[in-house]
């Protein structure tokens, strides 16, 4: 069985613009959690073969994804693909390069909530029944919130919750149930949620 890197480091621009195409971001997702062939991802994504498969050529000539083996079927060579890293970061080489970051980071998160609707969709029924009134037993979690607050502030609750987060995956259990989280967060223009007015004397 193949091992995928933790984190792949890309360092060229052309890797950069290759990973930030919209299609190839979805596919990269897919790669990242199994080996599919051409055909099988051209189903998933609802696509023609032949447009799936250039997008895989591409993203194998830059590195970004391999043959991890190969099946015979009704005479045919079957390959398998897989990324070849749980993450892909820009070097610090490409943080110059600011619109190519800044795609690559857009579409990966557009692509990230994308595949997250598509697990709910086909979760099974138990996934979203309440196992109890009290809320701190529920193995389920759907939520927003808006913050204000200096960049520092964010960004060191930021690295705390991803640490939670490499917790969480160090600590799987043989026996235990699936369970699939995600998550994304970033700066808006705006406050995007109206204010909560105080409740009036009538209203108390």
């Amino acid at each position: 069985m193949m091992k995928l890197q933790p984190v792949y480091i890309i360092e060229e621009l052309e890797q950069l613009k290759t990973i930030s195409d919209p299609l190839r971001a979805r596919v990269l997702l897919y790669l990242i959690e199994k080996a599919y062939t051409g055909q099988q991802l051209a189903k998933l994504l609802g696509m023609a073969r032949a447009k799936v498969h250039y997008h895989l050529n591409e993203l194998e000539r830059h590195n970004l994804i391999c043959v991890v083996r190969t099946e015979l079927k009704n005479g045919i060579v079957q390959k398998f693909y897989r990324a070849v890293a749980r993450g892909f970061v820009p070097s610090e080489n490409l943080l110059p390069y600011v619109s190519e970051v800044e795609n690559y980071y857009r579409e990966r998160t557009l692509s990230v909530l994308g595949h997250a609707r598509n697990r709910a969709i086909n979760a099974p029924e138990e996934a979203f029944q309440i196992p109890s009134p009290d809320r701190s037993q529920w193995p389920i979690i759907m939520t927003q919130v808006e913050v204000k607050m200096s960049r520092a502030k964010y960004t060191e609750w930021v690295s705390k919750f991803r640490a939670l987060i490499y917790e969480l995956d160090a600590e799987q259990e043989e026996n235990g149930e699936w369970f699939y989280l995600t998550t994304v967060g970033f700066q808006t223009h705006e406050r995007g949620f109206d204010p909560i007015e105080p409740a009036n004397e009538e209203e108390r």
